[in-house]
């Protein structure tokens, strides 16, 4: 009864399209002729036909994103109008429009045109979305049990609520399986029911504009974090300072250099700040030369005079007293400021 019911809609496609083309003329009366012509394109068909027709009338008005990385979504069916996001590789949308070359998509909170070169319609971008795209089961009860064997007699790994989404292990079959190969955390995989999940291919959504700068500025501040967390681990705090002075005044004189130590070392000490050099160096927005990762080159093997700097530092000694900041010198220096080279410590 499921497989005649997912043909029907393909049946009656086959017979509309025949209407068409005979102009509607003796719908109503079908002789045995024109009957038995019909059952004979339909003898014809095959299963891997009448699935095929079936994909292609349930993507007739999806997308996906023919890109190795990206394309941008436009406000206007042009190249020059406004940037309103981008769909990345593995990204679906709705058609919307279809226009010459171009084709308006609905996808995640982006609506806006794509060119028509970076897309694929219907059964390619079914095919293409089996490549590229996570297969996902996801629940549709409440309670539902993870086994560690495909079976009821399988030990429950963990119960996940209804709407969860699993990843199907890759390579796995799911068509007319009764047990679904997932994973439900790193590493960990286990079996599903197939009769309590719905699987499908979870395709991407493209992104505002807004979405990626927000997206971008969390993995920055994550690559941070895990720089800072690996230097507190294993790294050394003299490389590290040193590395900092370089990068923020490589070019300047000695005494400047212990000084750039030394306002990360009185950070150390004042209350209002981390109380690691590395917690201090990675505090967000602090150092441009962290932020924009430049820093990162002189960790290696920082020169000679900054690493002599940076241990005279740590070591307490400093030429701008107990201040904590510096700055760029300007046409303006306050009489509670010191200059030294071009920075001013305050």
């Amino acid at each position: 009864m499921r497989a005649i019911s997912r043909k029907l809609p393909v049946l009656l496609g086959l017979l509309l399209i025949w209407a068409t083309a005979s102009g509607f003329e003796g719908i109503e009366e079908l002789d045995v002729e024109t009957t038995a012509g019909i059952e004979s394109v339909m003898d014809d068909l095959t299963g891997e036909d009448f699935e095929k027709l079936q994909i292609e009338e349930e993507w007739e008005e999806k997308v996906l994103a023919n890109v190795e990385d990206y394309v941008t979504v436009r406000s206007e069916p042009n190249a020059e109008s406004t940037a309103l996001g981008r769909m990345f590789k593995g990204d679906g949308g709705e058609v919307v429009e279809r226009l010459e070359g171009w084709t308006r998509v609905q996808s995640g909170n982006v609506d806006g045109y794509v060119n028509n070169e970076y897309l694929l319609f219907g059964y390619d971008a079914y095919e293409q979305a089996q490549e590229e795209v996570t297969l996902t089961a996801t629940s549709l009860t409440g309670g539902l049990r993870i086994r560690s064997e495909a079976s009821t007699e399988g030990k429950i790994l963990k119960n996940v609520g209804e709407g969860t989404k699993l990843d199907v292990v890759a390579g796995e079959e799911t068509e007319g399986a009764e047990w679904i190969h997932i994973q439900y955390a790193e590493e960990k995989t286990g079996y599903v029911s197939a009769e309590y999940v719905s699987v499908e291919f979870e395709l991407g959504s493209a992104m505002t504009m807004d979405e990626i700068k927000k997206k971008e500025a969390e993995e920055k501040r994550e690559k941070l974090k895990q720089q800072r967390d690996s230097f507190k681990a294993n790294g050394n705090e003299v490389t590290l300072l040193a590395a900092l002075i370089q990068a923020e005044g490589g070019n300047q004189p000695y005494d400047g250099q212990v000084a750039i130590g030394a306002v990360v070392m009185n950070r150390v000490k004042s209350p209002r700040y981390p109380n690691t050099i590395a917690d201090v160096i990675y505090a967000p927005g602090q150092f441009g030369p962290v932020s924009n990762g430049t820093m990162m080159q002189y960790i290696g093997s920082p020169k000679a005079s900054c690493m002599q700097a940076a241990q005279e530092a740590i070591n307490g000694y400093t030429t701008i007293g107990s201040y904590t900041h510096f700055r760029r010198a300007g046409s303006e220096v306050g009489s509670d400021s010191i200059v030294i080279g071009s920075h001013v410590f305050y």
